[in-house]
């Protein structure tokens, strides 16, 4: 009877086997970030014939005259960086009174060439307030100071080629990970200085930051952020440890009193550098320290990370460098521009909770509600908020066989 039962269930259920056995298995969605780069890649890889011209190297300001501005606007014009009509300035003509007998019998213009002597250059020559618009745009997308100066770095992004466009992105999806599907996340990516939060995978927050320079890296590690802490102290790391010790055997003191950088001993009491011997510091636990307050190095916020390297997120106390080209120059942690809203983000609450736990001005530790996974990464091409791609600086020298 049973065995009965068993083939009349099978036949009955014989079609929908067959029907989920033909179905395709399903796919997770192609990450965005990915889709970004390789639609990318494969633009730049249709390009690279088109070797445009380099722009010669050397500073070119607003309102200058030069040969190169017509190189300028022409690479302008290649990349698509065009201003929308409304925001184009308007260029004023002066008005020439005639006899009304000149209006009526033109006199022809004899043009025999650029002319670059006398005071008035060809118009094509001048580097005017257009053209100014246009490079700060430029600049803008590609994370460098807008202010329409042509220097080191944004010549670089000038004479960016097609080629070099295919091999900053086939390096970075060769290192692509994409972050987790669920929960919060954190990429820092090197060299475009910045970190981008995520919350199931979808970009939540971006903020400038100042990395590692060439000297001291940022290493490329993977870690957990596990707690914010409010008004910091500080315990100057071994490089400045250093150079301190050379100051104080040479006499001199001025740099760590400016910075409010005292001796500590392992009990919590504190000297003035002049008190100490400089081969005390470094032993048995005596260490150069900065109490927390406006001038402290981390700033007002530092986010704790779980890893033996003693690199973590924070602050800073000089907020001007988020302004530079060159964010490389930090001992190897990472600074962030907007620390208030990453602090609100990855405890769950909102800046006026943050700003409100800092005015207390005591030190003290927020856990955050779940570890969130914090990574290092060195991707030389990365989707901006417009939908463009930013392509960072090898600070590291890394590209070359990655």
């Amino acid at each position: 009877m049973m065995i009965r039962w068993a083939l009349v269930l099978a036949v009955a259920l014989a079609p929908y086997v067959a029907s989920a056995a033909t179905k395709p298995t399903p796919v997770a969605a192609e990450d965005k970030v990915h889709a970004q780069l390789r639609l990318a890649l494969e633009r730049a890889e249709a390009e690279l014939a088109a070797a445009p011209s380099a722009i010669p190297v050397g500073t070119l300001k607003p309102s200058a005259v030069d040969p190169r501005v017509p190189l300028l606007r022409q690479r302008l014009d290649a990349m698509g960086v065009a201003l929308p009509e409304s925001a184009v300035p308007a260029v004023a003509v002066p008005a020439i009174a005639q006899p009304e007998a000149a209006l009526a019998e033109p006199v022809p213009v004899v043009v025999t060439g650029p002319e670059l002597i006398g005071p008035v250059a060809p118009a094509t020559l001048i580097y005017d307030e257009a053209l100014t618009q246009r490079v700060k745009l430029l600049q803008s997308r590609w994370g460098l100071r807008d202010d329409g100066v042509v220097g080191r770095r944004t010549l670089r992004a000038l004479n960016f080629t097609p080629a070099d466009e295919a091999a900053s992105l086939r390096q970075t999806l060769a290192r692509w990970q994409a972050p987790p599907a669920r929960g919060k996340s954190i990429t820092v990516n090197v060299p475009t200085a910045e970190i981008i939060a995520f919350e199931n995978g979808v970009e939540v927050l971006r903020s400038r930051a100042v990395v590692g320079s060439p000297l001291t890296q940022t290493p490329l590690i993977q870690s957990n952020m596990i707690a914010v802490k409010y008004n910091p102290d500080w315990t100057v790391p071994p490089g400045l440890t250093k150079k301190y010790k050379a100051q104080m055997a040479a006499g001199r003191y001025d740099e760590m009193r400016k910075h409010n950088v005292v001796v500590k001993t392992p009990e919590g009491q504190t000297f003035d550098p002049a008190q100490v011997p400089p081969d005390m510091v470094g032993t048995m636990g005596w260490k150069f320290w900065q109490p927390p307050g406006d001038d402290n190095a981390l700033g007002l916020l530092k986010f704790e990370l779980d890893n033996d390297q003693a690199i973590y997120l924070h602050d800073t106390n000089n907020r001007k460098l988020f302004a530079t080209d060159n964010r490389a120059v930090s001992n190897g942690c990472i600074r962030v521009e907007n620390y208030l809203g990453l602090a609100a983000w990855v405890l769950g609450t909102d800046i006026p909770a943050v700003e409100a736990a800092i005015a207390t001005g005591t030190t003290h530790f927020a856990r955050v509600p779940s570890r969130i996974p914090v990574r290092m990464t060195y991707y030389l091409a990365y989707p901006d908020t417009a939908g463009g791609i930013r392509y960072g600086e090898d600070v590291y020298t890394l590209a070359e066989g990655s």
